[in-house]
């Protein structure tokens, strides 16, 4: 049995246009004759007993998609499980509806077979990975996918860095990682001991989620790239600079400044190049502008800081002797002194002061470990925090609370809302994704008066205003907030936190909590101790 009904051109002018198209057809097929095309979803879900009794009972209510191929069968472009179930079960006719249409291109097929199933309930993530590779391996681009199929972009990402990563698609595949996180390992799968770092995060429940642990990962790799950058722009230089594993086993060694020759006169800085058995350590360390701290104790627990400063990380060069013997150069302690003068001074091995003096050295460098650490994962937690913000000032209503914190940030005048106030909100218009706007005299008023009269119903003004109160605060956050938290800091990542958020361990710090102990590698911090230990051992 066949109804057929035509669909012919609407005039006379679209003769060339439709002559071209073939004529679409409706029929009524036995569902056992259909071909079943190739099809990005491999669940039929067989199981769906009230499916499978629909079917039977009542029929195909919505047509099926198929096209003729070349030999003029039917071939099936939409519609598999309602074709299959009823070529299984049945229906009243023995017959189901189709459309018939002209045979569509392999990305068109894969786009829409992915549109009509994801935006139904069921389709699994895995079969839509599935989909993203097919359509990308045709050659069609992330924004194409993401406009083809109506998911956002970085779920389409997401998908395309998980099917290109075998060890991390399988764990994907068997319901061990979240797809957002399983783009995340894709990004490490490469590295074992980034995977084995991940792995803690996902599973312990203390520290760092696998957000901070991967954003900490990615500064590390860039600090090492440009840490390895400096080192062989000196050794292009003819400087004789240690690799970073070089200068990790060189901690301790003497520096040169404190050398002398068998004369007892030290060696001048231009001649040190040409020095057998010396070399140079490339150590970082951070400088604070329009302060009066000395650089050398900015770290220490009495220093202040100006919080309107961003920290600036500076390389300098170290230069110490690796090889004394080859040097031909002795400590400047030893200079007119022989070995018995030294045995017989008191001074010189005297245990107790000795085991004091390295206590207080090693106290000093676990302090300044801990300050590049807890700066570092600082840097790291505020690309994260600020991911998310910006997904939560683009929320549609406030969440539970939002009022009081309002209320607390506007009737006490808080300083970070004053000046965010002040400054036309530069921190609001980064999270929104609006361009700051510059210049002086009422710059940025006309983006701030938008932002305001679109938010024309009360939720909406809630939220806008929220946003308004948390970006003002962020605007005010950085290194020092770990140092010198306030209660306005543990008032807003509180509510934050009971918001959704999950704060990294250096975050806790704001909100009166100690970090738990750290089980990731300080490799990074032990090598910027470097001229602190080079100091200490000279001594």
């Amino acid at each position: 049995m066949t109804d057929t009904i035509q669909t012919p051109a609407d005039t006379a002018a679209d003769e060339a246009t439709t002559d071209a198209v073939q004529a679409e057809e409706f029929l009524h097929l036995d569902p056992a004759d259909i071909i079943i095309g190739t099809n990005v979803r491999n669940d039929l879900r067989p199981d769906h007993k009230e499916f499978r009794k629909s079917i039977k009972e009542r029929g195909v209510l919505e047509a099926v998609t198929v096209y003729r191929n070349e030999d003029g069968q039917y071939v099936l472009l939409r519609g598999q499980r309602r074709t299959v179930t009823a070529a299984e079960v049945g229906t009243p006719t023995g017959l189901i509806p189709a459309r018939v249409v002209p045979q569509p291109d392999d990305a068109d097929r894969i786009g829409d077979q992915m549109v009509e199933n994801i935006h139904r309930a069921g389709m699994r993530e895995t079969e839509i990975v599935s989909g993203m590779e097919q359509l990308a391996l045709l050659g069609v681009s992330a924004a194409q996918i993401a406009k083809r199929t109506s998911i956002d972009r970085p779920t389409v990402n997401a998908a395309l860095a998980v099917s290109k990563a075998g060890e991390t698609r399988a764990k994907y595949e068997a319901g061990d990682l979240t797809l957002e996180h399983a783009a995340i390992y894709a990004e490490f799968e490469d590295d074992e001991a980034a995977i084995e770092r991940l792995d803690r995060a996902r599973t312990s429940r203390w520290g760092d989620s696998v957000e901070h642990v991967a954003q900490k990962l990615r500064d590390e790799a860039a600090e090492r790239a440009a840490y390895d950058a400096e080192v062989e722009r000196l050794r292009a230089e003819g400087l004789p600079v240690l690799s970073f594993d070089e200068a990790d086993d060189a901690d301790g060694s003497l520096l040169l400044e404190d050398m002398r020759t068998v004369e007892g006169e030290p060696v001048p800085v231009d001649q040190w190049a040409a020095l057998d058995g010396v070399a140079v350590i490339v150590t970082e360390e951070w400088e604070y502008p329009e302060t009066e701290t000395d650089p050398e104790s900015e770290d220490d627990e009495d220093a202040t800081y100006d919080d309107e400063a961003e920290a600036v990380k500076v390389y300098r060069q170290m230069w110490v002797v690796t090889d004394i013997e080859a040097s031909g150069l002795i400590h400047r302690s030893r200079v007119g002194r022989t070995d018995d003068d030294l045995s017989d001074d008191p001074e010189t091995h005297d245990p107790e002061a000795d085991a004091a003096a390295e206590a207080e050295a090693e106290e000093r460098r676990e302090e300044r470990r801990r300050v590049i650490a807890y700066n570092k994962a600082w840097a790291s937690a505020e690309t994260v925090r600020r991911e998310w913000l910006a997904g939560f000032v683009a929320r549609k209503t406030a969440p539970k609370g939002a009022e009081a914190l309002i209320c607390e940030a506007v009737v006490t005048g808080h300083h970070s809302l004053s000046k965010a106030m002040d400054h036309r909100h530069p921190m609001l218009f980064t999270l929104l994704g609006i361009d700051v706007p510059t210049g002086y005299y009422g710059a940025g008023h006309e983006e701030c008066h938008k932002i305001a009269t679109k938010a024309s119903t009360p939720k909406a003004a809630t939220m806008t205003t929220l946003a308004a109160v948390v970006a003002a605060w962020e605007a005010t956050t950085g290194k020092h907030s770990w140092r010198n938290p306030t209660a306005w800091d543990a008032r807003v990542l509180g509510a934050l936190v009971e918001w959704g958020y999950q704060p990294s361990d250096v975050e806790r710090i704001l909100l009166g909590e100690e970090p738990q102990p750290s089980t990731e590698d300080d490799s990074d911090a032990d090598a910027a101790e470097a001229s602190d230990e080079a100091s200490d051992s000279a001594a």
